[in-house]
């Protein structure tokens, strides 16, 4: 049925053609047959017309009567649409660890959060799948986006050691420790045989604990930004830890054994001239010498690169000719002699008797490893105690802090120690 708008335009067109007929007769003509048969029929199309329209008109009014007026309790909630979360590297676990810490350990109320406040169904579902004692285990797709991250911030790993997964916690790697030797020999004369020697890389799990503590006014809130302060904060923690174990740690305390402690036990140091004095030949002969240990030992020099402190790098870095150019340019680039550099404050510069020595660390990263469990875990505490960088014990509580717990564990080793070279008792 036509809308009454519709009937009314159709109303107004016809009287347009009625009037132009009426002013036909009225100018003085007299009107055709056709066009008097024409007039009667639009004077009938008129009345039926407006008919048609009294009548819908009062079809309205008479509803109107009878109509009752809606209560705005009546009303339909209004519809909320959340967001579709960004996806970046590493959402999913800063996610999972936000819902944690937002369920207060909680892990249905952590999965509740995740869905509603996040709106990432994917957490949610991680979270209500997880072991319920010992904090909630992140799936194994968000912890490799974890360790890709880790691999721009931990120089082992972004030098170019090798992860790789340690089944049960524990894996053997064999390694040649001799390589078989040819000889020439005359006809009708035996050759001298030879084997290749080959021996072990054991690598067994170590557990690393990050403690992140959080501000309370963070928790319990969505967003981007929080998001991103969450990760920063927990990849400075593991990074910073994970650099120096890889190379300074010892083995004692349930540690790895790092780089430095595979150096010395393999008689791989090159310590700096006691009384040297630091110039442009001096340092460049020490750097020449490294490469030249590296060398020497028959590494296939395959992936290698520099670890050092920073002041030794910004010594490099700015260090210049007679004419004021720079020696080593190619450090704009992240290189070293044809090497990628890289420079990190786990490496100390206060070393020896006299508190001013360093270290530098030069290696084929190629015959580096780093076995991965493969599992990480989150938890969270409101009345945990840490230790601050002075060592001294913080009440989370008393700070209106909150304590995430990230659990993980992983091992170092090194397949060929000719590969292996440390720069010891450096004074620049």
């Amino acid at each position: 049925m036509p809308h009454i708008e519709e009937l009314r335009r159709q109303r107004a067109g016809i009287n347009e053609q009625v009037q132009a007929l009426a002013t036909i007769e009225a100018s003085g003509s007299t009107l055709t047959a056709e066009q008097l048969t024409e007039f009667a029929n639009l004077q009938q199309q008129f009345t039926d017309i407006s008919a048609k329209i009294e009548r819908l008109e009062a079809a309205e009014r008479a509803a109107a009567l009878v109509a009752k007026p809606v209560k705005a309790t009546q009303q339909a909630p209004g519809i909320i649409v959340k967001q579709e979360p960004k996806q970046y590297t590493g959402a999913g676990m800063t996610r999972l660890v936000m819902s944690v810490a937002a369920g207060a350990g909680n892990l249905q109320d952590a999965a509740k959060f995740a869905s509603e406040e996040l709106n990432d169904q994917s957490v949610s579902m991680a979270i209500s799948t997880a072991a319920g004692s010992g904090g909630a285990l992140i799936p194994e797709n968000m912890q490799n986006e974890v360790i890709e991250l880790l691999s721009d911030r931990t120089i082992v790993r972004k030098l170019g050691a090798r992860s790789v997964p340690l089944p049960n916690g524990n894996l053997t790697l064999p390694r040649s420790a001799g390589g078989a030797t040819a000889s020439y020999t005359g006809e009708g004369k035996d050759a001298k045989t030879s084997e290749s020697k080959f021996d072990d890389v054991k690598l067994s799990a170590k557990t690393m604990i990050a403690l992140v503590p959080m501000s309370n006014q963070l928790i319990g809130r969505a967003g981007f930004n929080v998001e991103q302060l969450v990760l920063q904060d927990i990849l400075t923690a593991i990074a910073v830890r994970e650099d120096k174990a890889f190379m300074r740690d010892d083995g004692t305390g349930d540690t790895p054994i790092g780089m430095k402690s595979r150096a010395t036990q393999w008689n791989r140091l090159l310590p700096w001239e006691a009384g040297s004095t630091i110039n442009l030949n001096t340092v460049d002969e020490y750097l020449d010498k490294i490469i030249l240990m590296a060398m020497d030992g028959n590494s296939l020099m395959i992936r290698c690169g520099w670890g050092m402190s920073n002041r030794t790098y910004m010594k490099l870095f700015g260090l210049r000719d007679g004419n004021g150019n720079k020696v080593y340019p190619e450090m704009a680039q992240g290189m070293l002699k044809g090497y990628p550099i890289q420079y990190t404050s786990a490496i100390p510069v206060n070393l020896g008797e006299s508190g001013k020595e360093t270290e530098i660390y030069f290696a084929d990263f190629n015959d580096v490893v780093i076995g991965e469990d493969g599992s990480m875990k989150v938890d969270f505490s409101r009345e945990a105690t840490y230790l601050d960088a002075e060592g001294n014990p913080v009440s989370a509580f008393s700070r209106n802090q909150s304590l995430i717990r990230v659990v993980l564990e992983h091992d170092i080793g090194f397949r060929h120690p000719e590969g292996l070279v440390l720069g010891t008792g450096v004074l620049f």
